[in-house]
C-alpha cells in the first residue's frame, strides 16, 4: 500500500538527521484577485481539511476598534444575503432599520453613556425590532448544512494577526465549502449584531474579568508592548466592545476580509487541477478590496528599562519575565528556539534547578514567541505555596546568565534537536496541523519556510547562542510580572532591582 504522504513527513521529520529537505507535495496558486490556495493532495485518506484564513487580527485593530476580528469571527455564522435567511428580501427593511437605529444609539453611548435613558430607550428599540427580524432568520443554517454533509472539525479562531475558518469534509463534499466561504466572503450580513455583542461581553466576562490568571497575563501583555497594537486583548476591551458599531464593523470587514487577504489551504484526498478549476469558479469573480488598508508600520521601540507588574490574587503564584526579541524573519529566532529547548521540559534547566533541586516551584520553563513583528522570549514559574517570589527571581536570573556565558552541552543540545524535530513532526502528522503550519508561515512569509526550518535549526553553532542570549536577554531590560497570594500568606514580590523603565504597577 502506498504510505500517505503525512506519515512520510512524520517519518521524515523524527529522523535522527535531516539528510534532505523534507519534500511536501504542495500545489501553490494564486487568483487575478489576490487569492492564496495551497494544496497539499492525499489519495490515502477519505477527506479534505478545508481552511479559509484571513491575514487580520488583533494587531490590526486601535484601541478603539480592539475586538472588530474576533467579533466578526462570530458574526460570520450568523449568515450572509443567501444563508441563514428565509427571506433577505422581507429581511432587509429591519436590518436598515436597526442601523439607523444604532448610529443614534452610539451618540448616546458617547455623550450619556449606557445608563442614559435615550440609550436604553434606542437599546430596547433595536431589541424589539431584531426578535420581529427573528422570523425571517435561519439559525445555526451553515453549522447545519456542514454537519448535515459530513463536515467534523467545523470552527474558527482568531489570532492577534490571523483568522480561520475552518471543516474537515469528506473528498466529495469540498464543493460545499467554496460554495459557503465564497458566499461569506461576498455577502456579508451583520444579522443579530446586538446581541451577538452581549455574547461576546459575556465571553470577555467569564475570559479575563473572572479568571485572574487570563486577566493578569493580559495586563502585563499590554505593559510589555509600548507601541505595538500586540498589547491589545484580541477579544478588545470591554468598552470597546459595549461601543462594536455595525457600521464601523462593516468598514472592518470591507477592509480585510478580502481575497487579496486570504490564503484557502485544502489538504487530504484531493485532485489540484479540479480544486483550482472550482476555486476560480466560486472566489474568482469576488472582487479586491476597494478600501485601502494600511499597513502596521508602528514597530516596538527599545526598552529603556526594567518594568515589574505584582497583582495579589488567591490563585496559585508565579512569576514571569518577557524580553523583546525581532520579527520574523531573523536568523536569531532559530537559536532563540533552541535556548527555549535548553530551559524548557523535565529536562530543561529551570525545572531541575526550580523543581527538582530548590523545590520552589511546580513547574517551570520558556517559550519562543515568534511574530510578524516584534516577538518575545517568556520565561515563567509557576511557585509553590509559601515560596519567596525574590528567591524564584533570583535563580531565574543565575540561569540566564550561565546561558549567556557558555554554551549548552552536547547533550543538551541533542536532547534540544530531537525535541524540535519530534514536536515539528506533530505539527504535520495531521491534516489539519499541516494545514496551520502552512497558513501559518505563509502569513510570515511564505510557505516554504516550513520545509527549511529544520535545516535552520541544525545548522545554528551551539557556540553562537551565548551571543543570541547576550543580545536579548538582558535582565536589566526585562519585563517581569508577579502573581503572588495575600501578604498574610506569601512574601511579596521582590523591589530590589531598579525600576528605570516604566512607572512600578
Amino acid at each position: 500500500m502506498k504510505q500517505s504522504v503525512f506519515a512520510f513527513l512524520l517519518l521524515a521529520a523524527a529522523s535522527p538527521v535531516f539528510a534532505e529537505k523534507i519534500h511536501i507535495p504542495v500545489t501553490y496558486d494564486s487568483l487575478e484577485n489576490g487569492l492564496r490556495v495551497i494544496i497539499v493532495p492525499d489519495s490515502n485518506v477519505a477527506v479534505v481539511s478545508c481552511r479559509l484564513y484571513y491575514f487580520v487580527g488583533g494587531m490590526n485593530e486601535t484601541p478603539s476598534t480592539s475586538g472588530f476580528s474576533h467579533m466578526y469571527e462570530h458574526m460570520m455564522f450568523k449568515g450572509t444575503k443567501r444563508l441563514g435567511t428565509h427571506d433577505y428580501e422581507k429581511e432587509k427593511p429591519y436590518l436598515i432599520k436597526i442601523d439607523s437605529l444604532d448610529q443614534l444609539l452610539q451618540t448616546r453611548l458617547t455623550s450619556g453613556g449606557e445608563r442614559d435613558s435615550l440609550y436604553k430607550f434606542y437599546r430596547s428599540e433595536i431589541a424589539s425590532l431584531t426578535e420581529q427580524q427573528r422570523e425571517f432568520i435561519k439559525k445555526d443554517e451553515i453549522w447545519e448544512l456542514y454537519q448535515n454533509h459530513g463536515g467534523t472539525s467545523l470552527n474558527a479562531w482568531t489570532s492577534s494577526d490571523m483568522t480561520a475558518y475552518i471543516v474537515t469534509l469528506p473528498r466529495n463534499k469540498v464543493e460545499l465549502f467554496y460554495w459557503i466561504e465564497s458566499d461569506r466572503m461576498q455577502n456579508p450580513v451583520l444579522r443579530e449584531f446586538h446581541s451577538e455583542v452581549d455574547v461576546v461581553t459575556e465571553e470577555r466576562r467569564m475570559r479575563y474579568e473572572n479568571r485572574p490568571l487570563n486577566r493578569y497575563w493580559e495586563r502585563l501583555n499590554s505593559i510589555f508592548y509600548t507601541a505595538h497594537p500586540f498589547r491589545q486583548p484580541v477579544i478588545g476591551w470591554m468598552s470597546t466592545i459595549r461601543a462594536f458599531s455595525t457600521d464601523n464593523l462593516m468598514r472592518h470587514i470591507n477592509s480585510y476580509y478580502t481575497p487579496d487577504n486570504a490564503v484557502l489551504v485544502l489538504a487530504g484526498n484531493i485532485d489540484p487541477v479540479k480544486a483550482m478549476e472550482d476555486i476560480k469558479k466560486y472566489f474568482g469573480t469576488i472582487p479586491r478590496s476597494k478600501i485601502r488598508t494600511d499597513e502596521v508600520v508602528v514597530r516596538e521601540p527599545a526598552p529603556i528599562g526594567q518594568t515589574r507588574f505584582t497583582v495579589q490574587e488567591d490563585i496559585e503564584p508565579r512569576a514571569d519575565v518577557l524580553f523583546h526579541t525581532p520579527g520574523y524573519p531573523h536568523d536569531d529566532l532559530y537559536a532563540l528556539d533552541i535556548l527555549e529547548e535548553v530551559l524548557s521540559g523535565r529536562s530543561g534547566r529551570l525545572y531541575k534547578r526550580l523543581v527538582v533541586e530548590e523545590q520552589l516551584c511546580t513547574g517551570a520553563g520558556a517559550s519562543n514567541y515568534i511574530r510578524p513583528h516584534n516577538g518575545y522570549f517568556h520565561i515563567y514559574a509557576q511557585l509553590r505555596s509559601g515560596s519567596d517570589p525574590g528567591a524564584v527571581e533570583k535563580i531565574i536570573n543565575e540561569e540566564v546568565d550561565k546561558i549567556i556565558n557558555s554554551a549548552p552541552t552536547e547533550r543538551e543540545i541533542t536532547r534540544v534537536t530531537n525535541q524540535i524535530r519530534m514536536s515539528y513532526a506533530e505539527g504535520l502528522k495531521s491534516l489539519e496541523g499541516l494545514s496551520d503550519l502552512l497558513a501559518r508561515f505563509e502569513r510570515l512569509g511564505s510557505w516554504k519556510d516550513l520545509v527549511e526550518y529544520p535545516e535552520k535549526i541544525i545548522s545554528i553553532d551551539k557556540e553562537s547562542i551565548p551571543a543570541t542570549a547576550a543580545k536579548y536577554l538582558k535582565p536589566e531590560l526585562a519585563t517581569w510580572g508577579f502573581i503572588v497570594s495575600k501578604p498574610e500568606n506569601t512574601p511579596t514580590a521582590p523591589s530590589t532591582q531598579s525600576n528605570t523603565g516604566e512607572k512600578k504597577k
